[in-house]
């Protein structure tokens, strides 16, 4: 894993900002320059905050999808966590989808409403995911 991060740092330190998976004209799906500014420019960091998003992600969607429709006051407290954490990391359609399904949530309660939102959640989860793991295995 060392030469993966050694060439990860290379492209930060080289301004590489285009993740994979982003489509032609739409903001990126992880935003770089974001993630550096929060790391301090500190490479590790920004690489620890990838790894550790990445995981705990997946843990909040898995979480989610078992909550689903049986208690709307904790789901909207991990939603708004997972968007704290995906602001942090810089995958800003991640905090937004979870903003969402947390405001769906604490309305209406889950129904269509609330499964479509996960559904949403799910899949903007999943692109940040793979655009990390690719990011993480150069």
């Amino acid at each position: 894993m060392s030469q993966s991060v050694s060439r990860l740092k290379k492209e930060l330190d080289l301004g590489y900002v285009a993740p994979p998976l982003t489509p032609a004209g739409s903001r990126p799906t992880l935003d770089l320059v974001h993630l550096a500014r929060q790391s301090l420019g500190d490479k590790d960091r920004e690489i620890e905050i990838l790894a550790l998003f990445d995981q705990q992600s997946g843990q909040a969607l898995a979480r989610l999808e078992a909550l689903s429709g049986r208690d709307g006051a904790v789901a909207a407290d991990l939603a708004r966590m997972l968007a704290a954490s995906a602001r942090i990391a810089g995958a800003f359609a991640v905090a937004s989808a979870a903003t969402v399904y947390e405001a769906v949530v604490l309305s209406s309660g889950e129904g269509d409403a609330g499964a479509e939102a996960l559904s949403h959640l799910k899949a903007e989860v999943c692109q940040v995911r793979e655009a990390i793991g690719a990011l993480l295995a150069r």
